[in-house]
C-alpha cells in the first residue's frame, strides 16, 4: 500500500512537471516567435516609414507617399503579392487614412493627422494574428494580435522657412532687430516666418500665412497668422491648418555649400545682349533701359554687382507673348519690355509669289540677312495657314548640353492663293539662338482660325549680333533701327507641302512635333503672363524654372537632375548685389545648385538691396546668413513660388510684396526623420 501511494504521488508530480515543460516549450517557441515576428515588422515600419516620408518630401504627393510606404512595408515582410487597400490620398475625418490588408492576414493602417506648415506626420500600425502552437493548450483558443508602430515627420517649413533672419537681435536686452518691416501696405508671406531676435513692425502690416516663429516674443504687434495653406481666417476648416506664434525656437545657419563649378574669366558687360557664366574680377554695374540674357552657370561678382535701369533674366521667351486664352493677342506688358527700351521681339508673316518650282522671285523670298532655307521657293499648298514661333537655344552644365524652347509667341495666319509661299521674319528676342516655326493648314476653318493643332515646320538659326546698344525702334523686320537685329526664312513647298502633317507621336524638335505649352495667366493685372507649369515630359514648359531633364539631356518630370539655363549669382568675399526699384532682374536657380539662387559667401557682410521696377525674382533660395537683405520694393518676388529669403537681418521698405515659398524651387529640407 505504501509502494502504491508513492506511485500515485510520482503520477502527480509528473503531471504537475509536464505542465511546466510544456509551458517552457511554449514561452521558448511561441514566444521567440512572437519575438521575431514584432522585430521583423517593426524593422518593416520603420523602413516603410522612412520611405513614405522621403518620397513625399521629394514631391510625389500624399497618395504615393502612401502607396510607397505599402509596397516597401510587404517587400520588407516578403510579402510579395500586392496587397488590398483603400483609396490613397483621400482625406477622412480629421485626418487622411488607408489601411491594407496583405496575403497573410497583416495589416497596416497609415494616417496622416498634421499636414501643414510645420510639416506633414506619417503614422504608421502594422499588426498581425499569431497562430499558436504549443501555447493553444495554454489559451481559451485565442490567438494574440503582434502590432507595431512607427511615426515619421516630413516639410516641416520650420526647417525651410519662407523669410529667416539668423541674427539675434533685440533679445536678450540686445537692441535692433533681425527682422523689420517699415514699408506701406502689406507684406504677405506663404510660409514661416522664423526670427532669432526680434521682429518689429513700425509701417505696415503682415499676413503670414502660416507660422510666426519670434525667438523672445510671445506675438508680434502688426503681425496676423492665417490658415495654412489657404489663407482663410482662423477658425480653420480641414484641411487646412491654423497658424501660430511660437517662441524660444532658434534657427540654425543651414551652411549650405558654395556653388560651382565656375567658369572662365569674363569682362564687364558690353552692347552684347548674352552674357556668360564665369568669374566677373571687376564691379558690373548695367543701366540705362538695357537687356541683357544670362546664359546657365554660375555668375561670381567678385566686385559686386548692381542693376541700376535694366532688366536682366535667364529667361527664354517667345518673340511676342500671347494672351493666356487668346493666342491671336499680345499680351501686355511683354516679359522683356516691363523696363527701359523694348527687347520683347516679334512676328511677322507674309504671303510671297514663286516663280516655279525651285525658283525664288526676286525680292520675295528673298532674306535680307542671308538665311534662307536654302529650298528654294516651290509653291507651300494654297489655303488658310497658321503660324507660331518658339525661341530655343542650347544651354550646358558640365560640359553636356541641355535643350531649351520656350512658350508659343502670338498665332498669326495667311491665306496663300496658288504658286504662294509663307515668309516669316523673326525680331530677335534676348537670349535666342534658334527658332522652331510651327505652322498648320486650316483646312476647317477660316482665315484667323487659331485654335488648331501645330507642327515643326522648320528650323530658323540666329546667325547676326544680338545687341542692346540701339533699342529704340525695336521690334524691326528690315534696316538697323533695332540692334537686336532680325531673322527670315520661307515655308515653302519643301516645308509644308505634303504629306507633311503635324504629329503627336513625333519627338520634340523633329518635323511635325507638337509645340510646348502656353504661358499661363499673370499673377496681377499689369505683370507679365507667368511660365507654363510643371507636366510629365516634354509637356509643359520646356525652357524655364518648370524645365527637367535628365543627366543625359532628355526631357524628365521634376524633380530631376538638371534644370536647364539655372543660374546662381555668387558673392563672394566683401562683394555686395544692389538691384534698385528702376531695374528689373528675374532669375532662376535649378536643382543643379540645389535652387539657391542668390548665395552670399559666409564670410561676406556687405548688404544685399533688392528691388523691383515692374517684374523681378529669385525663383530659389536667397541665402545670406552674414549679410543684411533689404527688400524695397513690393515688384521684387512677382513669382508663383520662390525658395525663400535666408539672411543675417532682413528689412522691409517702400511698399511690402508678397513672397510665396514652394519647396519645388527650395533647397532639399532635412530628410525625412522618424519621430517615435
Amino acid at each position: 500500500m505504501h509502494q502504491a501511494l508513492q506511485r500515485g504521488q510520482a503520477i502527480i508530480l509528473v503531471a504537475v512537471m509536464l505542465g511546466v515543460v510544456v509551458g517552457m516549450a511554449a514561452l521558448a517557441i511561441d514566444g521567440s516567435r512572437a519575438y521575431a515576428l514584432r522585430r521583423d515588422m517593426q524593422n518593416a515600419v520603420d523602413y516603410a516609414a522612412l520611405a513614405a516620408g522621403d518620397s513625399y518630401q521629394r514631391g510625389a504627393g500624399l497618395a504615393a507617399a502612401e502607396s510607397t510606404a505599402a509596397t516597401d512595408f510587404g517587400v520588407q515582410m516578403r510579402l510579395y503579392s500586392a496587397p488590398v487597400c483603400g483609396s490613397f490620398g483621400v482625406p477622412g475625418p480629421g485626418t487622411f487614412s488607408v489601411t491594407c490588408t496583405y496575403s497573410d492576414g497583416t495589416t497596416l493602417n497609415i494616417q496622416v493627422p498634421a499636414r501643414g506648415p510645420r510639416g506633414t506626420e506619417l503614422d504608421l500600425t502594422a499588426s498581425k494574428t499569431l497562430s499558436l502552437q504549443f501555447a493553444r493548450i495554454l489559451t481559451n483558443g485565442t490567438s494574440p494580435s503582434i502590432s507595431a508602430a512607427a511615426n515619421v515627420r516630413v516639410n516641416n517649413l520650420l526647417y525651410s522657412p519662407a523669410v529667416a533672419a539668423l541674427n539675434q537681435a533685440g533679445c536678450g536686452g540686445t537692441g535692433g532687430a533681425a527682422v523689420s518691416i517699415s514699408g506701406t501696405g502689406q507684406l504677405r508671406v506663404q510660409g514661416d516666418l522664423v526670427s532669432d531676435g526680434v521682429i518689429s513692425v513700425v509701417g505696415g502690416t503682415g499676413q503670414i500665412t502660416g507660422d510666426v516663429f519670434a525667438r523672445c516674443q510671445a506675438t508680434v504687434s502688426g503681425l496676423s497668422v492665417q490658415c495654412y495653406p489657404s489663407g482663410a481666417n482662423p477658425a480653420c476648416t480641414f484641411p487646412d491648418v491654423a497658424g501660430a506664434f511660437r517662441t524660444g525656437y532658434h534657427l540654425v545657419d543651414p551652411g549650405y555649400p558654395a556653388p560651382g563649378p565656375l567658369g572662365g574669366g569674363q569682362a564687364v558687360p558690353g552692347n552684347n545682349v548674352n552674357l556668360l557664366p564665369g568669374i566677373y574680377a571687376s564691379a558690373v554695374n548695367v543701366s540705362g533701359g538695357r537687356c541683357y540674357f544670362l546664359a546657365g552657370g554660375v555668375y561670381d561678382f567678385q566686385a559686386g554687382f548692381t542693376n541700376a535701369a535694366a532688366i536682366i533674366s535667364n529667361e527664354l521667351k517667345p518673340p511676342g507673348e500671347p494672351q493666356p486664352g487668346n493666342n491671336k493677342n499680345l499680351a501686355s506688358p511683354q516679359f522683356w519690355n516691363t523696363t527701359g527700351g523694348g527687347c520683347t521681339g516679334s512676328v511677322q508673316i507674309a504671303s510671297v509669289n514663286c516663280t516655279g518650282s525651285g525658283n525664288c522671285g526676286t525680292g520675295n523670298c528673298g532674306n535680307g540677312n542671308g538665311n534662307g532655307n536654302g529650298n528654294g521657293c516651290a509653291a507651300a499648298p494654297p489655303g488658310d495657314w497658321s503660324i507660331e514661333v518658339t525661341s530655343t537655344r542650347t544651354d550646358t552644365y558640365n560640359g553636356n548640353t541641355y535643350q531649351r524652347e520656350s512658350a508659343p509667341s502670338v498665332c498669326q495666319t495667311v491665306h496663300l492663293d496658288a504658286n504662294k509661299a509663307i515668309q516669316v521674319t523673326v525680331s530677335n528676342v534676348p537670349g535666342a539662338t534658334g527658332y522652331n516655326i510651327y505652322a498648320s493648314p486650316n483646312i476647317n476653318g477660316p482665315v484667323g482660325n487659331c485654335t488648331v493643332t501645330f507642327g515643326l515646320a522648320d528650323v530658323l538659326p540666329v546667325s547676326v549680333p544680338v545687341l542692346n546698344n540701339n533699342l529704340g525702334g525695336c521690334p524691326a523686320f528690315t534696316g538697323s533701327s533695332c540692334s537686336l537685329g532680325f531673322e527670315t526664312i520661307v515655308l515653302n513647298g519643301d516645308d509644308i507641302g505634303p504629306p507633311w502633317t503635324t504629329n503627336a507621336a513625333a519627338a520634340p524638335g523633329t518635323t511635325g512635333a507638337y509645340p510646348p505649352n502656353s504661358e499661363t495667366a499673370p499673377l496681377a493685372a499689369s505683370k507679365p503672363n507667368q511660365n507654363a507649369a510643371r507636366l510629365a515630359g516634354a509637356a509643359g514648359d520646356r525652357a524655364n524654372e518648370n524645365n527637367c531633364e535628365t543627366v543625359g539631356g532628355a526631357y524628365a518630370t521634376c524633380p530631376a537632375a538638371i534644370t536647364p539655363g539655372a543660374v546662381v549669382v555668387y558673392l563672394p568675399g566683401a562683394s555686395c548685389l544692389t538691384t534698385t526699384n528702376l531695374s528689373d532682374t528675374y532669375l532662376f536657380s535649378g536643382y543643379q545648385y540645389n535652387w539657391v539662387s542668390l548665395y552670399d559667401a559666409p564670410a561676406n557682410g556687405c548688404g544685399d538691396v533688392i528691388g523691383g521696377n515692374v517684374n523681378s525674382a529669385f525663383v530659389g533660395l536667397v541665402y545670406a546668413p552674414t549679410a543684411a537683405v533689404s527688400i524695397t520694393s513690393d515688384d521684387t518676388f512677382v513669382t508663383a513660388g520662390t525658395g525663400g529669403v535666408i539672411g543675417n537681418t532682413v528689412s522691409f521698405t517702400g511698399g511690402l510684396p508678397a513672397i510665396t515659398f514652394d519647396a519645388g524651387y527650395a533647397p532639399v529640407p532635412f530628410a525625412a526623420r522618424l519621430v517615435s
